[in-house]
């Protein structure tokens, strides 16, 4: 880095040549839950979260935002 602890492009490593995904981890899989089970957990959120909340949520996720653990 320079001496003037500024950072440049060139500082900053690319993660997309930095992580590797376990070629295990990206094979066909059973679905971890039924789409009903899903259906009815969202609709549970939706009541409690209110539709416009929830879809705001979801549209979000779907752009690829997704929430990180605290």
């Amino acid at each position: 880095m320079p001496d003037d602890d500024e950072w440049t492009p060139g500082d900053v490593a690319n993660p997309f040549y930095a992580v590797n995904i376990d070629e295990g981890l990206a094979v066909p899989h059973e679905p971890l839950i039924s789409e009903d089970d899903w259906i009815m957990a969202n609709v549970r959120l939706i009541e409690e979260l209110g539709p416009e909340p929830y879809l705001r949520n979801l549209l979000s996720v779907l752009k690829g935002n997704y929430p990180r653990g605290s």
